[in-house]
């Protein structure tokens, strides 16, 4: 059932995962968090020299039409001629990292300056007149800490009450949220059902199985946004590839590893093959480190074709590794050596939002792998124990976890261990703008003037039946009452 977050005149405000008890932001991380638009390019085209500033300026002060809050992973590469740079890996379009994020003294929680900055703004420009005296609501099937952070802020922004619902994959109990005519509405404890004006959403389990991709409720960040690249690293890739080629000339573009896309299952060895034997193969539409594999031996692609993998058509990367054997043109930084010499892979998480004045960073977290990376490989080892990071685990029940063992948080002393300068932080970021641009195009180039889906446009890019059937299966019931199953 939705339950109701009331605003208030003074809030502690804080949401912070309780392994972040004590934290202070580093000093690296505040100065960059506070650079403007003008000083971040003068240091960027101080770094590359190739890149044109004036181009710079257009990205970063892009105003997105759809995808309008976002975070990248990042991976700290080292190339073979010794130059450090960031390199994306995937864009979320609901990420997670607030929780982790210390709030500076004298500086807005990151809650706030989402909530008041960006989505305040989507609501007024956005909003179906019919709706404009029904209320705002968070909709959620991850992640409470941060969306309760997000719900209070909302309410101590606009004034006014925030529904809080849950909604999740594959738990067919009862219903605590529909769509009639294209309105969200949402169920309180009493049974009585809400239509919503505009919702904050947080759901990251094939969330079009859930939500429709044209409503008259504003959805932040739309449904669209997921299958444009948010939440699909297929056409991710595509819309890299047509970003990088409209930069050509400017110095401007989006890294990533070598990567063969719409691969099928039986396809698969061969491009690992042509890797070296190396190589990532991602299931596009997972998350959470769920449906990507690391194959760094016989024994792991054998492992891999195994599984029912769910969809059709894959996507492989050229795998980042250890600079004696990686596959990629980059090999990982890695964190600072311990005592022991032994040296982690680690990514960086930055959250981006838009505003007024074009995109601006939100919060950093860093995460590291369990094992540390090896300077060889023997083909016994689990590569995804010295290479995968991602935090979020599943319990016993099934419920998602955070093992914090492994975050590396923008506190003082793990930053310190990272080897991070203010120079890479800026590179980070530019790299998730231009990604999240990248998207956004993609999502205005499937979004019909009339806000419909062009299932026709996205069917001849994604090439996969599976997600084709999961995405019209809620959208063809859209315009009628449609009870969703928690």
């Amino acid at each position: 059932m939705a339950y109701v977050i009331h605003p208030r005149e003074s809030r502690p405000f804080s949401f912070l995962h309780p392994a972040m008890g004590g934290a202070q932001t580093h000093p690296t991380v505040t100065a960059f968090l506070q650079l403007d638009t003008e000083q971040i390019i003068i240091r960027y085209c101080k770094e590359h020299k190739d890149v044109q500033p004036e181009a710079l300026w257009k990205v970063l002060t892009y105003k997105p039409r759809h995808f309008r809050w976002a975070g990248a992973d990042l991976f700290p590469g080292v190339t073979a001629a010794g130059r450090h740079e960031m390199v994306v890996l995937e864009v979320n379009s609901c990420p997670s990292g607030q929780k982790y994020m210390p709030h500076g003294p004298g500086m807005d929680s990151s809650y706030h300056k989402l909530m008041g900055e960006t989505f305040r703004d989507t609501i007024a420009s956005k909003c179906d007149p019919s709706l404009l005296n029904k209320p705002l609501a968070v909709v959620l099937d991850k992640n409470p800490i941060e969306n309760n952070g997000y719900a209070s802020a909302l309410a101590d922004i606009t004034k006014e009450p925030v529904y809080v619902v849950e909604t999740y994959l594959n738990r067919p109990k009862e219903q605590n949220i529909r769509w009639t005519d294209g309105v969200l509405e949402v169920r309180d404890v009493e049974g009585q059902w809400h239509a919503v004006r505009a919702a904050f959403r947080y759901v990251t389990q094939k969330p079009w199985t859930r939500i429709p991709l044209t409503t008259k409720t504003v959805v932040f960040n739309p449904i669209a946004c997921c299958l444009s690249g948010g939440r699909n690293k297929l056409l991710a890739a595509v819309a890299y590839e047509d970003f990088n080629k409209q930069q050509e000339g400017t110095g401007l573009r989006v890294r990533i590893p070598r990567t063969f896309m719409r691969v099928t299952k039986a396809q698969i060895p061969t491009v690992v093959q042509a890797l070296h034997g190396k190589a990532v193969i991602k299931n596009p539409y997972s998350n959470c480190g769920q449906g990507v594999y690391t194959v760094t031996s016989q024994k792991e692609l054998d492992e891999l074709m195994a599984l029912d993998l769910g969809y059709e058509k894959f996507i492989v990367q050229a795998l980042i590794g250890h600079k004696n054997w990686s596959s990629s043109q980059w090999y990982h930084a890695g964190t600072i050596p311990d005592g022991e010499g032994r040296k982690y892979v680690f990514d960086t998480r930055l959250m981006v939002h838009a505003t007024p004045d074009g995109f601006r960073p939100l919060c950093i977290f860093n995460r590291r792998a369990h094992l540390p990376l090896p300077d060889t490989l023997d083909g016994t080892q689990d590569a995804w124990e010295y290479l995968g990071t991602n935090l979020s685990i599943k319990d016993t029940i099934g419920a998602w976890q955070s093992d914090t063992e492994r975050l590396l948080s923008v506190d003082r002393e793990p930053f310190e261990t990272l080897g991070l300068s203010l120079d890479n932080l800026v590179d980070g970021f530019v790299q998730t703008v231009m990604a999240v641009t990248a998207i956004d195009k993609m999502c205005c180039r499937l979004v019909r003037h009339d806000n419909t889906f062009d299932f026709e446009e996205f069917a001849v890019l994604a090439d996969d039946r599976k997600i084709l059937e999961e995405i019209y299966d809620l959208s063809e019931t859209s315009d009628e009452t449609t009870e969703v199953s928690q």
